[in-house]
């Protein structure tokens, strides 16, 4: 291995040490408040390396974010394309249940870079990472509801109106599971869930006068 591999494997060790111990420390009541001291002494890097890697506190928080929701999407895209529509659809609500609910450690900065405002706090290449992100989930949700309509199983509407009672219902879901408003196992809220998007999703209406199949 040469010198510049050396060198770049260590700087790569170093920024998923700062990752770390950043998550680690947002696992706090008070994280908010957090400094990159801090987070570097837990990472035991020096303070001027930290900014070698991010330019700021919000960056640190951005990059856990984007981490976060790439394991999602890369869950997303290993998603067998052979399935039917019905499963495959099942398949997308599983495995934002299952990520959400074995990594809840990421709540808090998750939900602190959804915030409207948060993309004008971060550079212009991490506010690009974050919309290939969005580019990629809405990649994976049409392949798979284009692919629903030329099968008959889906309605022929436009796809912002047909996704937006499944969206509102997972987004709900999964803000419920993480405030832990959900009592006893969680399999079978997952269950009610799947049956109520796939429901609303194949529902007859007024709009395309048809009636999907069954999933």
């Amino acid at each position: 291995m040469g010198v510049q591999d050396r060198k770049a494997r260590e700087f790569q060790r170093r920024e998923a040490d700062l990752l770390q111990a950043a998550l680690a420390l947002s696992n706090r009541d008070d994280w908010q408040s957090v400094t990159i001291d801090q987070i570097a002494q837990k990472a035991e890097i020096g303070k001027g390396t930290v900014y070698k890697h991010f330019a700021s506190k919000d960056e640190i928080h951005a990059r856990l974010a984007i981490q976060f929701h790439g394991v999602v999407l890369q869950r997303l895209r290993a998603i067998n394309p052979a399935l039917a529509t019905g499963d495959r659809l099942r398949e997308v609500l599983r495995t934002f249940w299952e990520v959400y609910s074995t990594h809840t450690e990421y709540q808090r900065v998750v939900e602190y870079c959804e915030r409207p405002d948060f993309q004008r706090m971060v550079g212009a290449d991490t506010r690009r990472r974050m919309r290939e992100l969005g580019a990629g989930f809405a990649e994976v949700i049409a392949a798979i509801v284009r692919q629903g309509v030329v099968d008959g199983v889906l309605p022929n509407r436009p796809m912002p109106l047909l996704l937006f009672g499944a969206q509102a219902a997972l987004v709900g879901a999964l803000k419920l599971l993480w405030m832990g408003n959900l009592a006893g196992p969680k399999e079978p809220y997952l269950e009610e869930l799947t049956a109520f998007v796939l429901a609303g999703l194949t529902r007859r209406t007024r709009a395309s006068g048809r009636v999907g199949k069954p999933a």
